[in-house]
């Protein structure tokens, strides 16, 4: 059996625990593929790839890369997914035998899947932070809650929100978008739905208020402590952000080949529960 090189890029990179789950994956499909860690920022992505793209049958990559992933995509020609093409970022580059290179926004799915387990009521989403997770988080909320009525943004700068609320405009020009600075999050009367997409060394110096009703969070960075915006929720309102990674992740797996090449006796659910009890 062939063995296939995969790797995540990122800066930083070390914290990621996709090769911890890729590799289970790997493992439970009978697969001889290997999947590695390699730091690599804005500036080198273009370089790298062209020099180490052959030998690799491909990537994921974290953040700071999202968004010039789709730059050197549009750049070289390579093909993109809906979701890359609309949310103006990608996580996921695949090579064919054949030459071709897809480029894919798989957080879409994982994002989906991790807010489906919502009341399909909740009518107001905040998002900390401006980025490209949270471009994804929001498209991801305007698709999965048929109620929603409003969109806020909190951030240290407008101009990065404004691609937000072009996706907004674009999908449900009904629902209302609002920027607001971070330090308004402290005091602006809650939402149903607080997802925070900031780094946890950021996020954790970030007052954040509740909602008086009933209300949610997602932490999509699966790695805040106590002092994470999350820990202000019960526990059973909040989201575990590793249904994001695993479900993205899964998505990926299935863009690499994976499930039609390894054993077709394993379930894509019994993969995701393998790749769920390595990070737990």
């Amino acid at each position: 059996m062939e063995v296939k090189k995969f790797a995540i890029l990122g800066d930083p990179v070390d914290h990621s625990l996709s090769p911890t789950i890729h590799q289970v994956a790997y493992e439970v499909l009978g697969l001889h593929w290997q999947y590695s860690r390699i730091r690599v920022n804005e500036q080198q992505l273009s370089k790298f790839l062209s020099e180490e793209i052959s030998a690799y049958t491909g990537f994921s990559l974290t953040m700071p890369l999202k968004d010039e992933l789709v730059r050197i995509a549009h750049e070289r020609g390579w093909q993109l997914d809906e979701a890359a093409v609309l949310l103006g970022c990608a996580n996921t580059l695949v090579r064919h035998d054949d030459g071709r290179i897809i480029v894919a926004n798989t957080d879409l799915v994982g994002a989906k899947k991790a807010l489906e387990v919502l009341p399909t009521s909740i009518t107001s989403v905040a998002i900390l932070g401006s980025g490209a997770t949270a471009r994804t988080l929001s498209l991801a909320a305007l698709q999965v809650f048929s109620e929603l009525e409003s969109i806020t943004v909190f951030s240290r700068r407008s101009e990065p929100s404004r691609l937000i609320a072009s996706l907004v405009e674009q999908t449900n020009a009904a629902v209302k978008f609002e920027w607001l600075p971070m330090e308004a999050a402290a005091d602006f009367g809650g939402a149903d739905l607080t997802v925070n997409t900031l780094p946890s060394t950021v996020s954790k110096t970030v007052e954040v208020d509740l909602s008086f009703s009933k209300s949610f969070v997602f932490d999509v960075t699966y790695d805040g402590g106590e002092d994470s915006p999350a820990s202000q929720w019960p526990l059973e309102n909040r989201v575990d952000g590793r249904t994001m990674l695993v479900y993205q992740a899964v998505e990926q797996l299935r863009l690499f080949g994976a499930f039609s090449e390894g054993d077709r006796k394993v379930t894509e659910e019994e993969v995701a529960s393998a790749m769920f009890a390595a990070i737990l």
